[in-house]
């Protein structure tokens, strides 16, 4: 019923409760026992006495269509398209749709993941209707290290469709996170699928906060694109539609000619360039200065004995006063 109630609200308007309920064939209490649900997951909710409730202006559901309709139509025709209201997380569904013998790309969107995750196996937010939980499924070529500076342009075209749609001050953090002000806005989780040294497939998993305002057991700072009050869109479909404009031709150039014609642009948005970090693999770690990356996605480590060059998997990149 909450999906039938947030369209109801997606003009951005006051409804009142007996309104929806009469609307929807409910009553009032109904109304309010599920919108009090999705207050409680964080929804960004506003209740007035006398005027009912009201979301952010744009605030909606996904649709694919709505998400097609801004796309070329070859664009638009190029993936096969999955959305669910709820899943444990979208690119394990991605894993599970995929045809042995005939694979294609697809993507997978969610409403709301029971099971996300991040980098390392660590849980990622997912409340029902606020973010983008998204998977991409396309073919690669050269099995794991064709993935080289992958994960880095992901966040890249991110970064750019925020900016196409009016969002200032998006940054990147290498290997696969996006921050606004200096808190995670939005992750980007890769696995191979396929032949590990030849023709292959990647899963993209990409969570964005968007609507999201408060959350329990979030280990770091975070924000969300409403939290910023930036006048820009909040659709969600808008944004989706954004970064696939941005990904697919950009994925073509990637297959073509790696991560370099992309290198100069990432740096240019890299949120802890020249600060001392320390880089956190198991119970080892290394400190040094960071120094941008390399032609091929590695980070550059700038340490007394000269620049070293480290490549992502199981580690992780702190600033070298955080915990």
């Amino acid at each position: 019923m909450l999906g039938a109630i947030l369209t109801r609200l997606a003009d951005g308007r006051f409804h009142s409760g007996e309104a929806l309920g009469e609307a929807l064939g409910v009553s009032r209490a109904a109304i309010w026992k599920a919108l009090k649900r999705l207050e409680e997951q964080g929804y960004p909710l506003q209740r007035v006495r006398g005027k009912g409730y009201r979301v952010p202006r744009g605030a909606c559901l996904l649709d694919p269509e709505a998400i097609r309709a801004q796309l070329p139509a070859t664009l638009a025709a190029r993936w096969e398209w999955h959305l669910h209201q709820q899943i444990d997380s979208t690119n394990a569904e991605a894993q599970r749709s995929l045809v042995p013998g005939a694979p294609r790309p697809l993507i997978v969107l969610a409403e709301q993941q029971t099971a996300g995750r991040g980098r390392r196996g660590r849980p990622w937010s997912s409340p029902y209707a606020q973010n983008i939980y998204l998977s991409i499924v396309e073919p690669v070529s050269g099995g794991a290290h064709g993935l080289e500076g992958l994960s880095l342009l992901v966040g890249l075209c991110l970064v750019q469709a925020l900016e196409d749609l009016g969002y200032r001050g998006s940054q990147l953090k290498w290997p696969n996170d996006v921050l606004l002000g200096g808190a995670k806005l939005a992750g980007i989780l890769l696995e191979i699928s396929g032949d590990l040294t030849g023709e292959a497939l990647v899963v993209i998993g990409v969570g964005i906060n968007v609507l999201m305002d408060s959350a329990e057991a979030v280990d770091q700072a975070w924000t969300s694109l409403y939290r910023t009050g930036q006048s820009a869109t909040l659709d969600r479909n808008l944004l989706v539609a954004a970064f696939l404009q941005r990904l697919a031709p950009a994925m073509e150039v990637f297959r073509a000619e790696g991560f370099a014609p992309f290198r100069d642009a990432w740096q240019q948005r890299d949120a802890w360039a020249g600060q001392p970090v320390r880089v956190v693999s198991g119970d080892q770690q290394q400190l040094g200065r960071a120094a941008g990356v390399s032609a091929r996605g590695a980070l550059l480590l700038q340490q007394e004995q000269g620049v070293q060059e480290i490549s992502g998997g199981e580690v992780s990149l702190r600033l070298n006063d955080a915990t």
